[in-house]
């Protein structure tokens, strides 16, 4: 099969090749080591059928227990779409709506920025006009050769665009982040921070580009102002922000006033680098619906309280995870509090299914199933089934079934 989407990050790459043997990958061309383990490794840790109680069930069974049980919780919660399709996500949202139940996924890059960026007035930019147009490449708080193995060499630094027609002799490059990284490799700009302390960074480059001194050591004010004096010649400044900004609350939104000053200079976007292969399919899927990407108690109508608190208080009676591992992602307080009153639907097996008193199996998406998801840059993308799955119902199949129960 050509030319399929790979479903190994958000970047979703569409030019990996593979070899399909019944209903197994046995090679693939042109995937990163993340894609391939993806494309290759599902078949190893599969769940066989679906479980109640730890007993196997056929999955009309499995599904209406799993709605008796969501029907009779009284504060339930539906936690996860950081790895499901664009529907399955709409489908939670409206299971939440139905029941007054809390919804809430991992914290990513991608909730806090999104809006962040609806304030600001800061946009992104399709990689595919980055790829063509971008001089200027900033990664903040994340190690792209770590995360999103392709990121450079396929979309953002070495290839030739239109624009930047030298491709990688065509950009300058600068990576900031607490720690040495292997994305620093390719920077002409590398600045290693303290640790909560991106808001000082990004205020002292917003004063060099007004001409003032900032209040910082020797060598890292040497740095940001080499770092300055070729940023004001950029024409067009791409900014990719990861995870490594989440450590405290004003660091991000002081990154994005850098990007916002720098729109009044030059062209500039700043992208997510999205953790999982739908984060910002559902951050932006849950702000359109709710115009805000904090959990959300659907009874009360309002934000709530973070999944882990809620459960640590015991607001929570009851979780469904969907495609999510919970129990790995909860602090052990909370995951222990969970125990008895936590279900799932799960491509592979995991701890949260393990503990889980419904596990529903589903089809991998972007292998088995089809549907949309939103890759890093905003951009829908539509995955393609190229392995024959009987066995299993997809997700979003699965969340139409339970919506019409509850």
């Amino acid at each position: 099969m050509e030319n399929v989407v790979c479903t190994g990050c958000s970047l979703l790459c569409d030019d990996v090749d593979v070899e399909v043997e019944g209903s197994s990958i046995v090679k693939t061309r042109g995937a990163c080591s993340h894609g391939d383990a993806r494309l290759k490794g599902f078949q190893r840790n599969r769940l066989e059928g679906a479980l109640v109680d730890g007993n196997k069930v056929g999955v009309d069974e499995a599904i209406e227990q799993l709605a008796e049980m969501l029907k009779s919780a009284k504060r339930p919660l539906i936690y996860g779409g950081e790895c499901s399709s664009n529907a399955t996500t709409e489908l939670a949202l409206r299971i939440a709506e139905k029941l007054g139940a809390y919804c809430d996924s991992p914290h990513s890059i991608c909730r806090a920025l999104v809006p962040l960026q609806e304030e600001l007035g800061v946009k992104g930019s399709r990689l595919e006009e980055i790829l063509d147009e971008a001089d200027f490449v900033i990664y903040w708080g994340v190690s792209a050769a770590d995360t999103h193995l392709r990121h450079a060499s396929h979309y953002a630094v070495m290839p030739r665009g239109s624009v930047a027609k030298m491709g990688r002799e065509s950009r300058i490059v600068a990576s900031i982040d607490v720690r040495e990284s292997m994305s620093m490799k390719i920077a002409q700009h590398k600045a290693v921070i303290g640790l909560c302390s991106d808001a000082e960074v990004a205020r002292a480059l917003m004063n060099l580009l007004d001409g003032r001194a900032p209040r910082l050591g020797p060598e890292l004010a040497r740095q940001l102002a080499l770092l300055t004096s070729d940023l004001k010649r950029a024409v067009f400044v791409a900014l990719f922000v990861g995870p490594g900004l989440l450590r405290c609350e004003e660091g991000l939104r002081a990154v994005l006033e850098l990007a916002q000053k720098l729109s009044s200079k030059c062209k500039c976007s700043a992208n997510p680098m999205a953790e999982n292969v739908n984060s910002y399919g559902q951050a932006k899927i849950v702000w359109r619906a709710l115009k805000t990407c904090s959990p959300y108690d659907f009874k009360e109508g309002r934000p709530a309280e973070p999944a882990q608190a809620l459960i640590s208080r015991g607001a929570v009676d009851f979780v469904l995870a969907l495609n999510s591992d919970v129990l790995v992602q909860m602090p052990a307080e909370a995951s222990k509090r969970l125990r008895g009153r936590v279900c799932c639907t799960t491509e592979l097996k995991s701890l949260t299914q393990a503990h889980s008193r419904v596990a529903v199996p589903v089809k991998v998406l972007g292998v088995e199933a089809g549907g949309f998801v939103t890759r890093t840059d905003g951009v829908e993308v539509q995955l393609r089934p190229f392995v024959v799955n009987r066995e299993a119902l997809s997700e979003e199949e699965v969340l139409s079934r339970l919506l019409a129960l509850v």
